[in-house]
């Protein structure tokens, strides 16, 4: 990985979606780093402190709010942009995200892959 690469943590249990973002970031010449589950999530970010976190909310273990609350406790950590990238559309989750300290919220269906891949950059890149 070249040094002033940035890292984007995708946090996604289905492991087709996982893999299109892998791609998909790789040829926009993003490093990536993949998480199934809340806990390897938090170890891992912990570890990696990568550059942006892509967010599902429906994970094993622990879930994405949990995520959220875990890293934004730790002061290293919590400056990390979250996008909350999640199948869940009602306005409650959308609240308790952003409130949680994302950046940005999502809704799988209604985001095409390219424009995340677009929020990836104003965040990284701007």
């Amino acid at each position: 990985m070249a040094e002033n690469m940035k890292k984007v943590m995708i946090v996604e249990d289905d492991e087709h979606i996982s893999k299109v973002y892998e791609i998909k970031l790789a040829k926009e010449g993003f490093a990536t780093s993949l998480a199934v589950d809340g806990e390897e999530a938090v170890a891992k970010i912990t570890a990696e402190k990568p550059d942006l976190i892509i967010l599902d909310l429906m994970l094993p273990k622990k879930d994405g709010f949990g995520v959220l609350e875990d890293i934004k406790k730790v002061p290293a950590l919590a400056r990390i942009p979250v996008i909350v990238l999640s199948n869940l559309g009602q306005k409650i989750d959308q609240d308790r995200a952003l409130a949680l300290g994302a950046k940005e919220y999502l809704v799988k269906v209604d985001n095409p892959i390219q424009e995340v891949i677009n929020k990836v950059k104003g965040y990284l890149y701007s």
